[in-house]
């Protein structure tokens, strides 16, 4: 998964979720994405290089 595993903070790196504090949940192997839940309901896929650890 690039780095990530699931129950890591992450943030996407642009679009509408940027900045925001999300968590990997999934790992969809077939697409190589990542599944990431920010709050209760909202829900994305990102490739890894979308991303980057909370804090980093």
């Amino acid at each position: 998964m690039d780095g990530f595993e699931v129950g890591d903070g992450v943030t996407p790196l642009s679009g509408p979720m940027a900045g925001m504090y999300g968590t990997v949940v999934w790992f969809y192997e077939e697409k190589q994405q990542l599944l990431v839940r920010f709050g209760a309901s909202q829900q994305m896929y990102y490739a890894a290089g979308e991303l980057k650890r909370w804090g980093e």
